[in-house]
């Protein structure tokens, strides 16, 4: 009977265990070479894929100055250590990881040449994945999603650190890119904080100059009141005159901490120092991260078991099929006899 009729007889009538392991060791030699042969192929392939060698960082973010909020901080900080409330934007390393998966990290990752041609020449990721000097747009969108594969990020809250991997075709290359991961990252941050600065600094020029014009209004009640009473010997007076002082010192009071806030808001549009602190820089690796021939020759092996495994309950399944067929014959023969 063929393979496909054990298949069948296999779905339809099933077969034991026992049976099974006999045709096993029946078809030794068989079981052997799927396991043997499929682990062997998968190595002499290993040898013609594209080597690939693994070079990341390590980052810690920079929070910047925290307020004192007393018992509040502390909390706050407990609670960051246990996960929970680690902030949001750029105080959370989880923001960091979805920079680095963003698309405008990896388009300038894939842009940014290496030397990974012939000799060394400095091609993109785009141009060597895609063997043109002129990627086309579908190329370029392939190029993204394969780095995508390639680059491998995690973050914890709990100690604000961020870690990604990246491979590169050689070993130099993975070091060049891994920087070239940095660089970009730190540029979208930078970037990003500059645009919420600068809306920031929008918003509190705004309120500088409306919170100027009230103060100078207010200072103008409290001059009109004073031209037109010199003497302040009365209760009414006093109280009036009190009020008016008050509502000036508030203003000004209020004046002044957006003052502050503002100076900040424009010096944090124009400063370019790095928002992150890296703890482990790219090296150049020692060994290649793929394909690892170890764990291909233990999945082809997996697998050829497997085959063999199917192939045996087939025949088995396929045995007692015909069993089954000759015992009608069988019995009448012995009915004759």
């Amino acid at each position: 009977m063929s393979v496909i009729g054990g298949l069948r007889a296999l779905l339809h009538e099933g077969v034991d265990a026992g049976r099974v392991w006999r045709q096993l060791w029946t078809a030794r030699a068989r079981t052997v070479g799927l396991v043997v042969g499929t682990a062997g192929t998968a190595v002499l392939v290993s040898f013609l894929v594209p080597y690939w060698y693994q070079s990341g960082a390590t980052l810690v973010v920079d929070t910047g100055q925290q307020m004192n909020l007393g018992g509040a901080s502390a909390m706050l900080g407990l609670a960051a250590q246990l996960g929970f409330g680690a902030g949001s934007g750029p105080t959370n390393p989880m923001f960091y990881e979805a920079l680095l998966k963003s698309r405008s990290l990896q388009e300038r990752v894939v842009s940014a040449r290496f030397p990974i041609g012939p000799g060394g020449a400095l091609l993109s990721l785009e141009q060597y994945w895609s063997h043109r000097d002129q990627p086309s747009l579908k190329q370029h969108e392939s190029a993204i999603r394969k780095l995508a594969k390639h680059l491998q990020t995690s973050s914890n809250p709990r100690i604000q650190q961020i870690a990604f991997k990246v491979e590169g075709p050689s070993q130099a290359s993975a070091k060049l890119i891994a920087d070239t991961v940095l660089a970009a990252l730190n540029d979208v941050v930078v970037e990003v904080r500059r645009k919420h600065a600068s809306a920031e600094r929008a918003f509190l020029e705004g309120r500088f100059q409306a919170l100027g014009d009230s103060l100078r209004s207010r200072e103008d009640v409290l001059r009109h009141f004073y031209e037109q009473n010199h003497n302040l010997s009365s209760p009414e007076l006093t109280f009036e005159d009190a009020r008016l002082r008050r509502e000036v010192e508030r203003v000004q009071m209020v004046y002044a901490q957006l003052g502050s806030q503002l100076e900040q808001a424009r010096i944090q549009e124009v400063r370019d120092t790095p928002a992150l602190t890296v703890l482990d820089a790219p090296v150049e690796p020692v060994r290649r991260s793929s394909p690892v021939r170890r764990v291909w020759a233990l999945t082809a092996a997996i697998l050829g078991t497997a085959l063999a495994l199917l192939l045996a309950m087939a025949d088995a399944a396929s045995l007692k099929m015909q069993a089954l067929r000759l015992q009608p014959g069988a019995a009448r023969r012995t009915e004759r006899g």
